[in-house]
């Protein structure tokens, strides 16, 4: 694998775009229809460069252009149809973490940035500082894989996991309050 990420979000981006273009240069160097997302960041642009892995509400993207405030990534049909990109709009926050040197430190943590499928919240409820959530993702063929106090990525973001009911097709992990604030119950 070339490219990994600690699942340590490093800074929320905010959506500029998110439009079809008509005449957008293909993989091969042709020209066709694509989806192109622009988003405004400060640290995920420090030692940005052409082809540089900006991983994205834990997607991993390609940078296609980029100035010192936004970049331009180009989303494949795939990465729209297992991902939230799709439905971004314009001023949403985004997750984002430039990918890891490989000797770089990376608190513990790594993941690919490949995203499997999109999940619901199914609940959340504090006990003490902490924060319950309980996720069912929208393929319940991946429930075999996700284990109690393995670690699983949601949004980008390295979590733990707390809990696994693969036969109701559900799993726990719990934040603590530095990572949620601005909720409410």
């Amino acid at each position: 694998m070339r490219e990994m990420f600690s699942g340590i979000v490093e800074e929320m981006g905010q959506v500029v775009s998110l439009t079809k273009n008509e005449a957008m240069e293909l993989w091969d160097g042709s020209v066709g229809e694509g989806t192109e997302l622009v988003i405004k960041a400060d640290v995920a642009l420090d030692g940005a460069y052409e082809g540089a892995s900006i991983c994205v509400n834990g997607v991993c993207t390609t940078v296609v252009t980029y100035d010192g405030s936004s970049f331009k990534v180009g989303l494949a049909p795939e990465t729209l149809r297992r991902s939230d990109l799709g439905g971004l709009k314009t001023g949403d926050a985004v997750n984002l973490e430039r990918a890891l040197a490989a000797d770089g430190r990376n608190s513990g943590h790594c993941v690919q940035g490949h995203v499997d499928c999109t999940g619901e919240i199914l609940s959340r409820h504090m006990e003490g500082e902490s924060l319950w959530v309980k996720i069912a993702p929208q393929d319940k063929d991946l429930m075999r894989f996700i284990v109690p106090k393995g670690f699983i990525a949601v949004d980008g973001t390295s979590l733990t996991v707390c809990e696994v009911n693969v036969e109701e097709g559900w799993f726990t992990f719990m934040l603590v309050r530095k990572n949620w604030a601005g909720y409410t119950e």
